[in-house]
């Protein structure tokens, strides 16, 4: 049976890139109340009319995506005299001309000039920092990304659940996953209602990394819940579950799915080949777990509806699935379709058992003689000793001890049986005559 295949840790982390690039970084207060926080004692904002003008015009230039002209002012208002606070916002807007270009590499630097500086205001120190975080991790420099959320958190009284959602997804980037978890958990007990699907995806991202199934299950039976259209989360959870051997566990939660017609054809997550291979999966995983009903009865449902093929292996599963369920007028009506498309009669022979096991005698006599008919019979004995038997049944001697003399020309085991039916067959034969 095919197992759940875990979530590939580093291609969920490119898929959480920008996670936390609509939160506000918070600014750190004067107090914490009943919280502990280190205090950033407020810097002055004082700049001069003539750097603040050259400013204002440098970033309308940025709005106007005039980034030359913005690197050029830049470039000749830095050779001046300045304040450490008028150097740091240079710093900043030289980040910032950079970043509106893509041009990541050469904005780092800058940004972090202006942090380390420490002269901006609390709003845009905190803030910055906040953002050069994101920006480390989108060059892969996790560990500089968590050094810097780290030292942010420090001054944070209530922290942006996305702040800690830039750590769990920077150490699970360095396969540091033990530190990683705390973080989104935490993140998404913070944001509550508001968590974002991606947060839950890295943690659960974790946790296979992890193998710890049992988390994985039980975050994923919360995942469901909150999503139930969503399929993929129902099969992760029966992965997780299949990877504990939970083996019943795992079926019923596809069944669960598949009753809430998850698989239906107005799925728009699946191609055609898709849906028959999740639906044969159901079917399979039924049978693994010993309900072939169940398992004929979805698979000739959705055989009906054309969304499993009627082929020949199809059909084949379905005799199978009838056959232990005991099903047997299903089952010859399913040999009825298989069987004119194999080469040789051996479905004929299981059509002729399957009616002597319901005592019609008659049919199973005309079922082994069509077997015998279309030939390729791995014990075209058995088929003579099954007649002779049958007709036996309905007291047509005559017509029985032809088949079993006849199934005396096989194998020794056929041989035998024959022998001992020849003589009860005669006895009975001979006690009619009396009669």
């Amino acid at each position: 049976m095919k197992k759940f295949k875990a979530i590939g840790i580093g291609a969920l982390l490119l898929a959480l890139a920008g996670i936390a690039g609509n939160a506000q970084a918070a600014e750190q207060p004067g107090k914490c109340e009943g919280q502990q926080a280190i205090e950033r004692k407020e810097r002055g904002a004082l700049i001069g009319e003539r750097t603040y003008r050259r400013i204002s015009a440098i970033h309308e230039q940025m709005g106007n995506e005039q980034y030359s002209d913005a690197l050029n002012g830049l470039n000749s208002l830095a050779k001046g005299n300045l304040s450490d606070y008028e150097r740091a916002k240079v710093d900043e807007t030289f980040g910032y001309v950079y970043a509106g270009q893509g041009k990541y590499k050469k904005a780092i630097p800058y940004f972090q000039q202006a942090i380390d500086s420490d002269a901006l205001t609390n709003a845009a120190h905190f803030g910055l920092m906040y953002s050069l975080a994101q920006l480390y991790a989108g060059q892969d420099e996790f560990q500089r990304t968590i050094d810097l959320m780290l030292e942010y958190l420090k001054f944070q009284c209530e922290p942006p659940a996305p702040a800690y959602i830039a750590l769990a997804a920077s150490y699970s980037s360095l396969k540091q996953y033990d530190q990683a978890l705390p973080y989104v958990q935490k993140a998404i007990a913070i944001a509550g209602d508001k968590a974002q699907e991606s947060w839950y995806l890295l943690e659960l991202a974790i946790y296979f990394e992890k193998k710890d199934y049992p988390a994985a299950s039980r975050l994923l039976t919360g995942m469901v819940a909150k999503w139930p259209g969503k399929l993929k989360y129902w099969e992760m959870l029966s992965g997780s579950y299949q990877e504990q051997r939970k083996d019943i566990d795992a079926l019923a939660t596809l069944m669960v799915a598949y009753e809430a017609g998850l698989f239906d054809d107005t799925s728009p997550t699946m191609n055609e080949q898709s849906r028959e291979r999740k639906l044969l999966n159901i079917v399979r995983m039924n049978l693994f777990v010993e309900v072939p009903y169940v398992a004929g009865r979805t698979l000739e449902k959705e055989m009906a509806a054309g969304r499993i093929q009627a082929n020949q292996k199809n059909l084949e599963l379905l005799l199978s699935a009838w056959t232990s369920a005991r099903e047997f007028d299903k089952a010859i009506a399913t040999i009825d379709r298989l069987a004119p498309l194999k080469d040789d009669g051996e479905l004929y022979m299981q059509k002729a058992q399957l009616l002597a096991e319901k005592s019609e005698w008659q049919r199973s006599i005309d079922a082994a003689r069509q077997a015998l008919e279309k030939g390729g019979l791995k014990t075209p004995g058995g088929a003579y000793l099954l007649i002779g038997i049958s007709a036996n049944e309905i007291r047509d001697f005559a017509q029985a001890l032809d088949a079993l003399k006849e199934a005396r020309n096989y194998d020794e085991k056929t041989r035998r049986q024959a022998g001992d039916w020849i003589k009860f067959v005669e006895e009975r034969q001979q006690a009619a005559a009396a009669g």
